[in-house]
């Protein structure tokens, strides 16, 4: 007997024709099997993705999202100005897939529709920033300079390893910025080359297996890398080991809070869930189970 009623997959039109052929292929069956009725929706830009989000959203049981990271954002952006939305879920077919990887959704397509499908709702946070919303995190100093500087046909060619490169080179150029903070109500002033304001675990496929960092919490974590030194960069791949306590690390800054209100001396891009078009300063709030996601069942619900 299908779970739903009414199901609705949106993707973009411009993610590349193997992409949707992956999509339709492995997942509509899944999602098809799974629903008494299924609209497919292809849009041709993110403003078109938008309206579509919130068109689907007055009449679907579901909405599943068939793309990366930028597509789960504006998919997010889109329902938060709803006063109520249906349940989504992520098909990740992106480069990074950084959110799925997050609510652990496998990231082969047949596997993740299938598992999505018998899966269960969760409640997660989202992030308001100067009146949007994001979903994995707020960035500020190196990882705009990555973003900005990855080649397309590097991106095309070798996927997320392009962040990667881009990363190291973004590195080399980094000077540390002043960072005046208020957090809960409590002023900070730090120097760093990069700032993150996460609510997800992933970040160009780096896992932050941190206990403290949980999207549905009801708190951000703020990262501050103080330097591009060797020192540095080893301290920011350790937190990828469960065991690391980062009130031990030398060169990265940890705090924790529900308003995060960030300045800096001169106006710096921001990169939001790796899309930019905000600048600082910035205004952050946690918004707590605002967001309705399909995520797999947890192991130990399924032995």
């Amino acid at each position: 007997m299908p779970k739903f009623n009414r199901s609705v997959l949106l993707y973009n039109g411009n993610a590349g024709a193997s992409m949707i052929d992956s999509v339709l292929k492995l997942a509509v069956p899944h999602l098809a099997e799974a629903s008494k009725s299924l609209e497919l929706i292809q849009t041709a830009s993110s403003e078109e993705f938008e309206n579509a989000c919130q068109r689907a959203a007055t009449y679907a049981d579901v909405l599943f999202i068939a793309g990366g990271d930028g597509t789960v954002h504006s998919a997010v952006r889109a329902l938060s100005k709803l006063p109520a939305a249906p349940p989504i879920a992520i098909i990740p077919s992106g480069t990074c897939n950084d959110f799925a990887r997050t609510l652990n959704i496998p990231l082969d397509l047949g596997l993740a529709s299938s598992e999505l499908v018998n899966g269960e709702i969760k409640e997660i946070d989202t992030g308001k920033i100067n009146g949007g919303s994001f979903l994995n995190f707020a960035g500020i100093g190196m990882i705009t300079d990555a973003s900005s500087n990855i080649d397309p046909n590097l991106k095309e060619r070798y996927g997320k390893l392009s962040y990667f490169m881009s990363a190291l080179q973004s590195m080399r150029q980094a000077t540390p910025f002043p960072v005046h903070l208020k957090i809960d109500g409590i002023s900070y002033v730090e120097e760093g080359v990069l700032v993150l304001v996460m609510n997800g675990k992933s970040i160009g496929t780096h896992n932050f297996p941190l206990a403290t960092i949980d999207p549905a919490d009801g708190l951000l974590d703020l990262l501050i890398i103080q330097t591009s030194s060797l020192a540095a960069v080893r301290e920011w791949f350790s937190l990828s080991q469960p065991e690391v306590v980062t009130e031990e690390l030398e060169h990265i800054i940890h705090y924790q809070g529900r308003s995060i209100s960030i300045r800096t001396d001169e106006e710096l891009d921001v990169d939001t869930d790796g899309e930019i078009y905000l600048t600082t300063p910035l205004d952050i709030e946690i918004v707590p189970g605002s967001l309705k996601m399909l995520v797999p069942k947890k192991v130990e619900e399924l032995v």
